[in-house]
């Protein structure tokens, strides 16, 4: 079976799924990346191993994914705001060929209805079709179906990444005295970590045995090192990590903490699990709501609050040592299905679903 789809950038997450699904013989998947990189992504390159073309590197690349998408069994468009997702998305509307849309939950942009104007005209050829949409996630799943209705098919079909990686930051994982709480993310607003910063000064000042490690860069550096200042021997900035780097951060602590204010899914979330970490997130992410159960491998907590923020990380410091250690294989234990084998098997799923009951 051809299959064609289009994403924006080769993320480390999107090529490991992308070339699980690859080694498929029964599949010739080519991809169409719209750009070679994200100038905001650090990320390194990783190794691509499935047939692709990247569009912003010449309008022949454009003209090539253009004749596969002709002869292509199945599409994929995990990306539409671009005049390239925009052209090619149209002509296989007009193509009348099957076809889905593959995306995160809408809705990040506030007021909700603007981004829900924006989308009436840049999917307007979904509104238009009954052709299906994979979300990404639940959470996702969700908000599709309310806004484009009950006429079509929806999936589930959340990122996948390489997660036995992280297995080796569980086994080698030694509980110091103190407990050493994660943060690893951008340091943007979206990602609560100003929050987070506030709760572990006054969660310090209680008097716990606490230590807060932050990986990421971002804008916000400057005010959470203000923030934190008068507990500075508590915190360490540890920068930017690249994708290989991960798992050893994650086995040098005890808790991940994932306070986003949204996040249509949070791979960090699950990466946090596979290493044995409980998670302290909250229910505007994704994969928080998907994987997250509070007594079961971590704490679901209300978003956009410091308050929940402390109490959880109050709850994880002075938890027993057998009590984090439940929370720890209960993290590994819920995200062992969550494969790249797994994700490979589904994507194969939902293509054969979306041919066989396509209704143009």
């Amino acid at each position: 079976m051809k299959i064609f789809l289009l994403t924006d950038i080769p993320s480390p997450y999107q090529v490991e799924i992308l070339n699980e699904i690859a080694n498929d013989k029964s599949i010739d998947l080519h991809v169409a990346y719209l750009r070679d990189k994200d100038p905001e992504r650090s990320w390194t390159g990783s190794r691509i191993e499935h047939e692709y073309s990247v569009l912003n590197n010449g309008v022949d690349r454009v003209a090539t994914a253009r004749d596969v998408l002709k002869t292509a069994d199945f599409a994929v468009f995990n990306f539409y705001l671009n005049p390239n997702a925009q052209s090619l998305i149209d002509e296989r509307a007009r193509s009348r060929k099957p076809w889905c849309f593959w995306g995160e939950r809408p809705g990040l942009r506030k007021p909700e209805w603007v981004g829900r104007i924006a989308r009436l005209w840049k999917l307007r050829w979904l509104h238009q079709s009954s052709a299906p949409i994979w979300g990404i996630g639940e959470f996702a799943v969700e908000r599709y179906r309310s806004e484009f209705g009950s006429r079509r098919s929806y999936f589930n079909f959340p990122y996948f990444s390489q997660l036995e990686r992280f297995k080796v930051a569980s086994d080698k994982r030694h509980r110091e005295q103190e407990t050493v709480f994660l943060f690893s993310g951008s340091l943007i607003p979206r990602k609560g970590v100003d929050l987070l910063s506030r709760a572990f000064v006054r969660l310090r000042n209680e008097g716990h045995n606490v230590r807060l490690r932050i990986l990421g860069a971002g804008p916000l550096l400057p005010d959470l090192r203000d923030t934190l200042s008068s507990i500075r021997d508590s915190v360490e900035f540890l920068g930017f990590s690249d994708w290989s780097e991960l798992p050893a951060r994650y086995a040098s602590s005890d808790v991940l903490c994932v306070p986003s204010r949204y996040d249509g899914w949070g791979l960090v979330v699950p990466e946090g699990l596979a290493a044995g970490l409980p998670v302290i997130a909250t229910d505007r992410m994704g994969a928080a709501l998907e994987f997250v159960e509070t007594g079961k491998n971590g704490w679901l907590i209300q978003s956009d609050s410091e308050d929940a923020i402390l109490n959880a990380m109050r709850a994880a410091a002075t938890a027993p040592k057998t009590t984090l250690k439940n929370l720890s294989a209960g993290a590994v234990a819920s995200i062992q299905h969550h494969t790249l084998s797994k994700g490979a098997e589904r994507f194969k799923t939902y293509v054969l679903e979306g041919v066989q009951s396509w209704s143009a």
